[in-house]
C-alpha cells in the first residue's frame, strides 16, 4: 500500500444505504474497503485492508467549512492534506507528507478531476461513471498513469475529494 503506484482502481460511492464499500482493481481482485460515517461534523471515514481487518488510514476535514482535509495513518501520522483554494471552481491543493504538492481541478458538476504536478504533467484522472438516472449511485475510477503517490495515497485522495464536494453541496456552495 505505501509503494508507487500506477494503475487503474474502481471506487464505488457510498451512499446512505451503502456506508461501507470496496475498492478493487478493475479484474475485481478487493484492494482495500472504505467505511463512511454519516453522522459526522467532520464528514469522517476509514480506509481498511482488504479483509477490512486493519485500519490503514482515517481522514476528516480539519476546517469549520469543511474545506480542509487531512488523512492519517493508524499512528496519526499524516499522509496527505487537501484544502481548497478558492478561485472560483472546484480546484484543490494536495500536500503529501514528504512535502510534494499536487493541484486537483474538477468539472462544475464535480464528477471528472485530474490531479497534476508541480511542473503540469498529468498524475491521475478520477471520473464517474454509470448512468445519473440509474438506481444505483454512480462509482468512479481513478488512473493514475505516473508513480507519484503510493496506492493507499490514491485512494485517501480520492475520498477525500469526493467527501470535500459531498459536504460543499450540502453547505449550498
Amino acid at each position: 500500500m505505501h509503494t508507487p503506484f500506477t494503475g487503474l482502481l474502481l471506487l464505488p460511492l457510498t451512499s446512505p444505504l451503502r456506508r461501507t464499500v470496496t475498492v478493487t482493481f478493475p479484474d475485481g481482485s478487493p484492494v482495500a474497503v472504505i467505511g463512511r460515517k454519516f453522522v459526522s461534523d467532520r464528514h469522517r471515514f476509514r480506509i481498511l485492508d482488504a479483509t477490512a481487518t486493519t485500519l490503514l488510514a482515517t481522514g476528516a476535514a480539519t476546517s469549520f467549512d469543511n474545506d480542509q482535509y487531512r488523512l492519517l495513518g493508524p499512528r496519526s501520522e499524516p499522509i496527505l492534506d487537501l484544502a481548497i483554494d478558492y478561485s472560483g471552481r472546484r480546484r484543490s491543493t494536495v500536500t503529501l507528507a514528504d512535502g510534494r504538492t499536487f493541484t486537483t481541478d474538477g468539472n462544475a458538476s464535480a464528477t471528472d478531476y485530474t490531479v497534476v504536478d508541480s511542473a503540469g504533467c498529468l498524475v491521475a484522472r478520477l471520473v464517474t461513471v454509470g448512468d445519473a438516472w440509474s438506481m444505483r449511485s454512480p462509482d468512479l475510477t481513478l488512473e493514475v498513469g505516473v508513480p507519484a503517490v503510493s496506492l493507499l495515497q490514491a485512494i485517501g485522495l480520492a475520498q477525500c475529494l469526493l467527501t470535500l464536494n459531498g459536504s460543499r453541496r450540502r453547505n449550498g456552495n
